[in-house]
Order: structure tokens, then C-alpha cells, then sequence
């Protein structure tokens, strides 16, 4: 197996070649992460085993290499082309200024902030302070067969799927872990989190989909699927014209 140490290298290396007109260096890679370039020295001089969170998450982003790789070895180098990974930036969305005149038959979805874990297990989801919350009626809920408790707000950016889902989209997302054939999901993998719509294929594997034709499917083959975590149900989305 190789080491940590050996493993920055080949991704410097790979980095290189796919920026030639950069220098692709240690104190580049400390600028990408936000670390210093001891710290970064550490990591390539064998004074650190372990690569974890938020900056493994920023260093294998920066090198464009799959998360897991980097920390431990397991599976491919290069990060999965799924295309753009969705950002949830702390932005505001109002729908109702006052809560107080809020109808009895309306109930408040919490606007979160999404990113992923270190791994392949259950995304951190945290309350976007900047943002407001989305209200839905209980009766479209029941109708839908949605739970109030597993709906949140998230903020997408992005084109790969417009027209339906435009660059600043407000979705409504109904948490479950498993797939709803044809449909549009929030999905994890290797590190990044992804607004696609999901094809079940009759071999185990899944078809990663845009809606927006100018990016290509990816398949999920079932070997990969440890690494998948399926976030989510999109079930209503909001923005403006």
C-alpha cells in the first residue's frame, strides 16, 4: 500500500499535467487548503499519517482526486465526473415576513447549509443562519405522502439541471435513503454532493443524469455504491423569475 506521502505526490504530479500553465506545488496546495506550508510539509515529509475532514475534503478537491484515495488508498484516484458538485450558500429566500400570521394549516421547512462527510456516511446538514425558512401546507405534505420532520431547504447552484432547477433555485428535499426510479435526488459521493436525477439499471448500477444535455451521464456501477449516499427526494423547487 502505498503512503500518504507518496499518494500527494502522484496527485501533485497528475495536477500538474492537467494545469501546465500553474505551478502545482506544496505552498500552492497550502494556499487551496488554507493551512500553512509547514503543516503541508508534514504531510509529504511522513510527520503525519492521517488526512481527515475539512482539510482532506479541500486538498483532494484542489488536486481533483477522490477523497478516499488520498486518506486511505481505497478505490480510484481521480474523483468521479459527475459534474458540478451543488454549493449551498447562506443566501436569504423569504417567503412570509411574519411568523406570526402564519396559517395553522402551514408548517416551516428549516433552510440548511449541505456538505458532505469525510466518507461515504450521512452528510452534515447545518441551519443557514443568513437564510429563512420555506413554509408548506400539511395538506400537501399528506397528499404527497411526504413526513413534515424529513423535509429541509437547501439552496442550489449550478446549471446542469435547468431548465427545471435554475442556478439559485430554492429545493425542498424529503430525507430518505432510497431511490425514487427516474426522479431527482441529493446524492454523496467521494466528498461531494450533487443535485442529479437517478436511473436504477437492471445490473445493480445507476445513471447518474443532468438534465441540462450539455453534460454527459455518469454510471455508478454496483462495486462504487458503498461510496454513495443517498441524501434525499427533491420534491418542490422555488425561484425567481
Amino acid at each position: 500500500m502505498t503512503t500518504l506521502a507518496e499518494r500527494l505526490r502522484q496527485a501533485l504530479t497528475t495536477a500538474q499535467d492537467r494545469h501546465p500553465a500553474e505551478r502545482i506545488t506544496q505552498a500552492w496546495l497550502a494556499r487551496q487548503v488554507g493551512i500553512s506550508t509547514a503543516a503541508i510539509a508534514k504531510w509529504f515529509n511522513g510527520g503525519t499519517r492521517s488526512l481527515e475532514g475539512e482539510n482532506l475534503l479541500k486538498a483532494s478537491r484542489a488536486l481533483g482526486v477522490s477523497p478516499d484515495w488520498l486518506a486511505a488508498g481505497r478505490g480510484q484516484m481521480q474523483a468521479a465526473n459527475l459534474g458540478p458538485a451543488i454549493d449551498t450558500p447562506l443566501r436569504p429566500v423569504r417567503a412570509i415576513d411574519n411568523p406570526d400570521q402564519i396559517e395553522h394549516d402551514i408548517f416551516e421547512v428549516p433552510r440548511y447549509t449541505l456538505r458532505a462527510s469525510a466518507g461515504p456516511g450521512e452528510p452534515v446538514l447545518e441551519i443557514d443562519e443568513k437564510g429563512t425558512p420555506n413554509y408548506c401546507r400539511s395538506e400537501w405534505a399528506k397528499r404527497e405522502g411526504l413526513e413534515q420532520d424529513k423535509l429541509f431547504s437547501i439552496v442550489a447552484r449550478g446549471d446542469s439541471m435547468e431548465p427545471r432547477i435554475p442556478d439559485g433555485a430554492s429545493i425542498t428535499v424529503h430525507k430518505q435513503n432510497s431511490i425514487s426510479n427516474n426522479r431527482i435526488h441529493v446524492l454523496c459521493y467521494q466528498g461531494e454532493c450533487y443535485v442529479k436525477r437517478l436511473i436504477k439499471q437492471m445490473d445493480g448500477s445507476l445513471i447518474v443524469r443532468s438534465d441540462n444535455p450539455d453534460y454527459d451521464d455518469f454510471r455508478l456501477t454496483p462495486d462504487m455504491m458503498d461510496e454513495v449516499y443517498i441524501v434525499g427526494l427533491v420534491v418542490s423547487v422555488a425561484f425567481n423569475l
